[in-house]
């Protein structure tokens, strides 16, 4: 394949990293605080997120790594309609999966939350990666806006997780994407 002059500054531009993830993730620490609350309307609130409401804060410092040493297998859907950055987003994670330990595998499910449901991903090594990196489009795997509702749904994602042995499923998109 013939690639422009573009094309290869695109492949070559670094992006610029936040200070956290300049040194590494195998230098970023979970650092556990106090349980959260709403300041208002706390039982209300609680009903509507009985999962994740009251949790400790979570924040990332400078620090040894508290991830895990074994193996990890990663999850990532796109979600929602088309957005700058997201092969770059993928990029990252494949990029701090594998820093952490090579045998870190990230998983993409095509078309969006669907693919989970119909378990039709790829798994992604360097050169996938690599053609998409810099290339600033949402489309690597798809992108999709089915809607992950019912019990059902939820038990057949659950069950792809687990046929995968996924640790975790991110979701790439905006606020409707991550309801």
């Amino acid at each position: 394949m013939t690639i422009s002059p573009l094309q290869k500054a695109r492949y070559e531009y670094e992006p610029k990293l936040p200070g956290m993830l300049r040194k590494g993730v195998a230098n970023i620490a979970v650092k556990e605080g106090e349980p959260t609350q709403s300041v208002a309307d706390q039982e209300a609130i609680k009903a509507l997120f009985p999962n994740t409401y009251g949790k400790n804060e979570i924040t990332f410092v400078e620090g040894e790594s508290t991830a895990k040493p074994e193996k990890q297998v990663v999850g990532v859907i796109l979600s929602g309609g088309q957005a700058p950055g997201g092969h770059n987003v993928i990029s990252g994670l494949y990029d701090a999966l594998k820093a952490v330990n090579p045998e870190n595998v990230l998983l993409g499910f095509k078309g969006g939350p669907s693919g989970l449901i119909e378990d039709d991903f790829v798994e992604f090594d360097d050169a996938f990666i690599n053609e998409y990196r810099n290339t600033g489009g949402f489309d690597i795997i798809g992108s999709g806006r089915t809607k992950l509702e019912t019990e059902e749904q939820f038990n057949i994602v659950a069950d792809v997780a687990k046929k995968h042995g996924m640790n975790a499923i991110v979701i790439i998109g905006g606020d409707d994407s991550n309801t």
